[in-house]
């Protein structure tokens, strides 16, 4: 049913050099697993300098030889497990305003550019023969070297890939607040417009790619084309190589309800089922033409993304269905973090991609619940407990400018402190290792702070009450250790919930209180909370992907930290009113 089914390992480092690294972290067993879990690619990410620098960046980089090496062993172990290898790539890649490749170079230098607080970077303008030299016998180099399946390209937003990667222009989009007053485009890029200019770099890379390896095949990715376009992005794909495949972002520009309004969904989401409007125009404009993937999460998201999946397989269900109703040929089931095999999401991922769906909703999530966890399991209660975790998140605070996402404590909660008095430390980024900051407004944006306890109190009362019918329906279940480890995952979820909806509401308490008391109200809020924390405590022990951030590579909750917080709150607990 589908051509391409790509998957990542979970150990690899996004961030570090992990094709260098990439027959330590990817081990005979982490790879049998993926390809056992029925995907049929891997990915990892790619930088073409590094890789194969050719005469423009020879002198700048080191260990070229060594990471071809690596990653052609890579390549010979997946396809003996039937895995090809994927590179995902933001080209040609910008470097910092200070590396001494400008020295030698500055007439290569586009938009300067800087994303969050990293340091600012030029763009390689790609507007320049060199530029698109180095682009053509680059990928020539690489992909005539090493057995790579393809190669997956974002063109907009992440990193400095183009002059027009961070220069926000369409009208009709007020978000990408981040990236606006980042100056003007180059004097090479700027009259071509990046219609234009994002084109030219993906047909150049696709026919580079082709002309050393026939089969081998490029991706564009939509990711944010929505800064210079509106969707379905016609002036831009209408410019791409009929061959050249389109991955469009399941979920982004899909509209949700919540505490009275209508909010856009600008992320991946497990919650919302999808698809987006955006997304089903772009299936109908291009999938008689092209071959055209979806992007999704099929563990977690962002919305949690510390615990190995969230049980929301009724979205699941619905967005493969459409997909199988709609053409799409291939997936992108994960990005960089989100990526544990042995899961009941990706059990059903397997099963939604290759068994036929008789369009009976209920009756194929009774059969998915007997598969997985066997007869004897009361798959009617197991369903039940499914349908309550997605009303559940119904009332998660999704959508507007991704602020609660982005900033918000809910991936760390079960580690966060109630504090007494704030410092006014802004949020870190919850996707990244970060000292904790409490300035709890950098997540309240596009809901005021009332509107998120609110919202995450619901929440968390919802989800209890699926907790505890997934408990009675999986009591007889055959494949014991399945039922406790998705039992497992589900509860830590309520608890990272109900410990977000404490975080909220004893701020709303104690923000502007100087007082060293704690009030009978507050002690209320502690005790539901240690309550909370002596629950999820065995769980997160028993369990270690419970936790862990994979794109941060970092644990931000553990028993440990846990434990640490509980004493924090009985110290709190024993103080005088």
């Amino acid at each position: 049913m589908f051509d391409e089914r790509i998957f990542r390992c979970g150990h690899s480092d996004y961030y570090g050099d992990e094709i260098l690294a990439a027959n330590r972290t990817h081990t005979p067993q982490r790879l049998a697993e993926i390809a056992r879990s029925g995907f049929n690619g891997i990915w990892l990410r790619g930088i073409l300098r590094n890789l194969a620098p050719t005469d423009l960046f020879r002198k700048y980089v080191r260990k070229s030889d060594q990471r071809l090496e690596e990653l052609k062993k890579l390549c010979r172990r997946g396809r003996r497990l039937g895995l090809g290898v994927w590179l995902y790539m933001t080209e040609p890649l910008g470097l910092p305003v200070g590396h001494r490749f400008w020295r030698d170079h500055r007439g290569l230098a586009g938009l300067r550019s800087r994303l969050l607080d990293e340091a600012p970077e030029y763009a390689l303008c790609s507007s320049s023969h060199e530029v698109r030299g180095y682009l053509r016998d680059g990928f020539c180099e690489l992909f005539g070297r090493v057995d790579l399946a393809g190669v997956i390209l974002i063109t907009a937003s992440e990193h400095a890939s183009n002059c027009w990667a961070h220069l926000p222009t369409n009208p009709n989009n007020t978000g990408y607040s981040e990236f606006r007053g980042q100056g003007r485009a180059c004097r090479r890029c700027g009259p071509r417009g990046p219609e234009e200019v994002i084109a030219e770099i993906v047909n150049t890379i696709h026919t580079a790619v082709k002309s050393a390896r026939a089969d081998a095949q490029v991706v564009a990715w939509d990711w944010s084309w929505n800064m210079h376009l509106d969707p379905p992005y016609a002036a831009l794909t209408d410019r791409l190589g009929e061959e050249v495949i389109l991955m469009g972002d399941f979920e982004r520009g899909g509209v949700v309800s919540r505490s009275g309004r209508r909010l856009e969904v600008e992320e991946y989401s497990l919650i919302y089922p999808g698809p987006s409007k955006r997304f089903g125009g772009e299936v109908k404009v291009n999938a008689q033409k092209r071959r055209m993937w979806a992007k999704l999460q099929i563990n977690t998201t962002h919305e949690l993304a510390t615990v190995a999946n969230l049980p929301l397989v009724v979205s699941l269900y619905r967005k493969f269905s459409y997909m199988r109703r709609s053409g799409v040929r291939g997936y992108m089931a994960c990005w960089n973090f989100a990526c544990a095999p042995d899961t009941l999401n990706v059990f059903a991922v397997g099963k939604l991609s290759g068994s036929r769906l008789d369009g009976c909703e209920r009756r194929w999530l009774g059969g998915l619940a007997r598969d997985y966890f066997g007869r004897g399991v009361d798959a009617e209660g197991v369903v039940r407990a499914w349908y309550g975790f997605m009303r559940a998140c119904y009332c998660y605070p999704i959508g507007g400018g991704n602020e609660f996402l982005y900033w918000g404590p809910l991936n760390y909660a079960l580690a966060y402190p109630l504090k007494l008095h704030f410092d006014g430390k802004a949020m870190g980024p919850s996707w990244l290792k970060h000292s904790f900051g409490d300035r709890l407004e950098d997540s309240a944006t596009s809901y005021s702070l009332p509107e998120i306890a609110e919202l995450l109190g619901k929440l968390a009362a919802r989800w209890a009450g699926a907790v505890r019918v997934y408990e009675v329906a999986l009591a007889r279940a055959d494949r014991r250790c399945r039922a406790s480890m998705e039992l497992g995952t589900a509860g830590v979820a309520g608890a990272a919930f109900r410990s977000a909806w404490n975080v909220y509401r004893w701020y709303l308490l104690r923000r502007r209180r100087r007082s060293e008391k704690v009030t009978r109200l507050q002690r209320e809020i502690i005790a539901d909370e240690l309550a909370n924390l002596e629950a999820a405590l065995p769980l997160v022990a028993a369990d270690r992907r419970l936790g862990f951030h994979q794109e941060a590579q970092w644990g931000m909750f553990s028993p440990a930290a846990i434990r640490k917080k509980r004493s924090q709150l009985r110290e709190l607990l024993g103080r005088n009113d």
